[in-house]
């Protein structure tokens, strides 16, 4: 997760995190301070952070992560020069956490890897297959304030090379709007696959 600390928006304004004691959002302009808003500070600890901004700048994502594989964000609504809280996960298990906003803006997609694929790390369902819990992908709807969560489980084919995949970006690409519904595209360190709609809490994946 790039460490960003200060976004500017079109109009001059900036948003600055200080975090060198407590957590500080303040929104400046013209080197005033127009509004502020304290964070808690996480009781998992604090390992880093980042700030940033949705296309249209009416959103601003906080997100941090604790040092113990664990990922947080909150999501602000930035109006008439007021930073207003909208939602908070909390820390959730994963690394490296990224964040992109759908087109309209009415979706955050969060992606974060939760496994690696060394095969010890493996596990088998109940019809003795292996896999391996690789990551989720989560949805943050801004119309209901809710975040729905989606555990992408992978099934390696037979001459699977763990030590030729367990690198690379793992990250929301792309939405594509069908007439049955969304499809989520996301890059992974083999290709790219996608999801269509409606998402299965368990996502499946069997690369080739």
């Amino acid at each position: 997760m790039d460490e960003m600390k200060t976004v500017f928006l079109s109009d001059g304004k900036k948003i600055v995190l200080d975090d060198d004691n407590d957590l500080i959002l303040s929104l400046v302009s013209n080197k005033k301070t127009e509004d502020t808003y304290k964070l808690p500070y996480p009781s998992g600890g604090y390992g880093g952070r980042s700030l940033r901004l949705s296309p249209s700048e009416k959103y601003l994502v906080f997100s941090c992560f604790s040092g113990e594989s664990e990922e947080a964000f909150s999501l602000f609504e930035i109006e008439n020069a007021r930073l207003k809280l909208l939602y908070d996960s909390g820390y959730l298990y994963g690394e490296d956490a990224r964040y992109s906003f759908v087109d309209d803006e009415k979706i955050l997609v969060q992606t974060f890897r939760t496994g690696s694929w060394y095969k010890e790390n493996a596990e088998t369902d109940e019809n003795k297959g292996m896999y391996y819990e690789f990551g989720e992908l989560n949805l943050f709807s801004l119309e209901t304030h809710e975040l729905s969560r989606h555990t992408i489980r992978v099934y390696p084919s037979d001459d699977w090379k763990e030590e030729e995949t367990d690198v690379g970006s793992f990250m929301f690409s792309g939405i594509i709007s069908t007439k049955s519904g969304c499809q989520f595209s996301v890059i992974v360190p083999w290709g790219k696959i996608t999801f269509s709609e409606p998402l299965e809490n368990i996502l499946v994946v069997r690369p080739e």
